[in-house]
């Protein structure tokens, strides 16, 4: 199941390599065979992805900085001697996830598959705002707001029923279309004390139900100390978003609402199960506090770099 994945996610990645070539080579002068090669260099010597190759930004990195960058490669080593395997489906199945951070999470929800049919509809009928998500899956697949399945429909594909998060104000005015969330990269130190190795804004596309960087949304680079928008933001396709292409907002210096707290909020959740070491999390501010949506246990280690343009290699090695 993993190889089909990563093997999908790479042909995904190969097209985007190919729809950005011409413009990449027009901006450079130089021909797309030029491109292609250096791709394909990049994949030997580093180990990106195609995706990673765009997000990067390689094409304008020299060695020394291509090498600063935590790529494909050495994810699953990485992840490996930073988080107990015991805990993989603790993260990875989101049913799992809601009961292990119960105390991090304050909508209602429920599993489907462990639901009655009048259990389901009860849980429609009281909130007016319903999101659907299959247990298992990442950026932002098969999430959807509730569209009139039935009962039986949703009891048989084992769906994750949870309540709409309603967001801060100001989070709402970035794109109200769905939650626009902080996605902040934590690693544990050998004492278990928490330190963040990135944090990032997320807002959706245009008239999006997700904020996910690979379903159209714009990352936007926060700086740690503060939570304040650094600089432009950067869609998948690695390019630079001055002007939110859904709203036209304009983020830079926008400050994450009550950000120490939020900060402290994060800090609390890494203690939970202390040896899954490096952990990218998914959090929405709300009016009255936060809420987890969720935590990534192989975090994408193109949307922990990809905003700010530099790589955390060199940070992740201090703390292994």
């Amino acid at each position: 199941m993993g190889q089909k994945m990563a093997l999908s996610s790479y042909k995904k990645g190969l097209k985007r390599l190919i729809q950005m070539l011409t413009p990449v080579a027009d901006h450079y002068g130089k021909p797309k065979l030029f491109f292609w090669l250096d791709a394909l260099w990049a994949n030997i010597r580093y180990g990106v992805t195609p995706n990673q190759y765009i997000g990067f930004r390689f094409c304008e990195k020299s060695a020394l900085e291509r090498s600063e960058f935590y790529t494909h490669r050495q994810h699953k080593r990485f992840e490996a001697a930073l988080n107990d395997p015991k805990y993989y489906d603790a993260f990875w199945d989101k049913e799992k996830f809601n009961a292990v951070f119960h105390e991090f999470i304050h909508r209602d929800w429920l599993y489907c598959a462990d639901a009655s049919e009048e259990e389901i509809r009860q849980f429609l009928s009281r909130h007016a705002k319903v999101m659907v998500k299959p247990t298992s899956a990442s950026s932002g697949k098969g999430v959807h707001a509730y569209k009139g399945e039935t009962a039986e429909e949703l009891k048989r594909q084992k769906f994750l029923l949870e309540e709409f998060v309603i967001q801060h104000p100001k989070m709402m005015e970035l794109n109200p279309s769905c939650v626009n969330t902080v996605r902040i990269y934590t690693i544990l130190d050998h004492q278990k004390v928490p330190h963040i190795l990135s944090a990032s804004l997320r807002v959706g596309g245009a008239n999006s139900e997700v904020d996910n960087f690979h379903a159209g949304g714009v990352a936007y680079p926060l700086e740690p100390a503060h939570g304040v928008v650094m600089s432009a933001g950067r869609s998948m396709l690695g390019e630079d978003c001055l002007y939110h292409p859904g709203t036209g907002a304009k983020l830079i210096g926008f400050e994450v609402p009550k950000w120490p707290d939020f900060v402290q909020f994060v800090f609390r959740a890494t203690q939970v199960l202390p040896t899954a070491r490096m952990i990218a999390w998914d959090v929405a501010v709300l009016e009255n506090g936060f809420e987890m949506i969720e935590g990534n246990y192989n975090g994408d280690p193109g949307l922990m770099q990809s905003p700010s343009g530099k790589g955390k290699k060199r940070e992740i090695l201090k703390y292994m």
